[in-house]
């Protein structure tokens, strides 16, 4: 198991127990519940990278979007790099969630 594969696994576990949710076994080769963790409230697909940058497209987004929202849930896409973890959600969900 390389370095990479190890630390995605990590990042997958600390987020299921910080939102109190499960793992999605076999999220990345599968059709089932494809995005990495699921709660309660949100459908989570986890990145992490070893770089100082990561590349995220508009397709990924939607693809996480269209899976949570099938899955009745607000999508959250979480980056791991640097030692830091950034969570990146549509807007209107982030002003629904303060009650804008």
């Amino acid at each position: 198991m390389s370095k990479i594969h190890r630390a995605s696994q990590n990042q997958e576990k600390r987020t299921a127990k910080q939102w109190e949710g499960t793992r999605n076994s076999g999220s990345g080769n599968g059709w089932v519940r494809k995005n990495d963790v699921r709660s309660a409230r949100f459908s989570i697909e986890c990145k992490t990278t070893s770089a100082a940058s990561y590349r995220l497209t508009d397709k990924e987004l939607r693809e996480a979007e269209k899976i949570a929202l099938m899955d009745g849930r607000t999508m959250v896409f979480q980056i791991e790099m640097c030692g830091r973890k950034w969570d990146v959600i549509a807007d209107e969900d982030l002003r629904e969630m303060v009650g804008e």
